[in-house]
């Protein structure tokens, strides 16, 4: 997995950067620090996943984020220190893949890197609530609720459970790893907020 990481934080820029390249996989981590020389780095170089920080000097972190996803298709996974929810709701609407506090970083990046470079996402607890709020407030217009904060791979992952497939029989259908799948379990069950997959197919049989 090649990485480029966005970060004007010089010290903790090098600390996850070398923390990034211990992960067995990851390949390549290319470092900049800021949104300028970030898309400099893809027009020179193609990466998997960016992992972006939004207080960036200069072009800033949102719309470095959506300059990203307009040229490029390919995750980005914020990391910051901000705890207003209404950045997660920018950075939603700005084409973000996921989203994670730097005061969880180290415990839950790598989790969080498989989860956007393999096609899913991840808005940790306090970005899900944010997103949920949102979506409460849009509900008379949304007739699908909390099942519109999933990406069409998690929808199809979710419609094959709701089928009574295993995670094998899911992973063969889907043409992924088990490890995958288990993978997209964990987002979708997070973003709709409940424990199992009896839960989940209830949901998506019965989003109200």
């Amino acid at each position: 997995m090649r990485v480029l990481l966005i970060e004007d934080d010089e010290a903790f820029r090098v600390g996850i950067e070398a923390y990034l390249l211990r992960l067995p996989a990851v390949t390549v981590v290319r470092a900049v620090s800021d949104g300028e020389q970030g898309l400099e780095a893809l027009a020179a170089a193609p990466a998997d996943v960016v992992v972006l920080d939004i207080g960036l000097p200069g072009l800033g972190g949102l719309e470095t984020c959506r300059r990203i996803s307009a040229a490029h298709d390919l995750p980005v996974l914020v990391l910051t220190s901000q705890d207003d929810g209404r950045w997660v709701q920018r950075l939603w609407d700005a084409g973000a893949s996921g989203y994670l506090h730097k005061a969880e970083a180290l415990e839950q990046l790598a989790t969080a890197l498989t989860s956007v470079a393999q096609g899913a996402s991840w808005w940790d607890r306090s970005a899900t609530r944010a997103l949920r709020s949102r979506d409460t407030t849009d509900a008379a217009g949304d007739p699908e609720g909390s099942l519109a904060l999933l990406t069409p791979r998690e929808r199809e992952v979710l419609a094959a459970m709701a089928g009574g497939l295993t995670n094998r029989q899911i992973a063969d259908s889907l043409g992924l790893g088990t490890g995958t799948v288990r993978v997209y379990l964990h987002t979708i069950f997070q973003k709709l907020q409940v424990s199992n997959r009896t839960q989940a197919v209830l949901k998506f049989l019965d989003p109200d």
